[in-house]
């Protein structure tokens, strides 16, 4: 089962970000999917948005979230998902 979420994208180098809605694919060995409460954007990210670190566009940003895990791969035994 994949995930519509909503991402902040860097297309091209200086260009504007866009808001966008990606699919994501349910979580594979030793990964988890995390609903993101919130997310901030630093400085590493506008290094990316200006091709400073690398030019393979396009870049996903916003490395520094806090949120809820909502399902957990296999080999991850120390996540689990979130019960209300």
């Amino acid at each position: 089962m994949t995930h519509q979420v909503r991402a902040v994208v860097a297309r091209s180098k200086g260009a504007p970000v866009s808001l966008e809605t990606i699919v994501v694919p349910e979580p594979g060995p030793g990964e988890a999917l995390v609903k993101v409460e919130a997310c901030g954007v630093c400085h590493t990210d506008l290094h990316y948005r200006e091709g400073g670190i690398s030019d393979e566009f396009p870049f996903l940003l916003g490395h520094e979230a806090a949120g809820v895990v909502e399902s957990v791969g296999r080999a991850s035994p120390k996540s689990r998902p979130a019960t209300s």
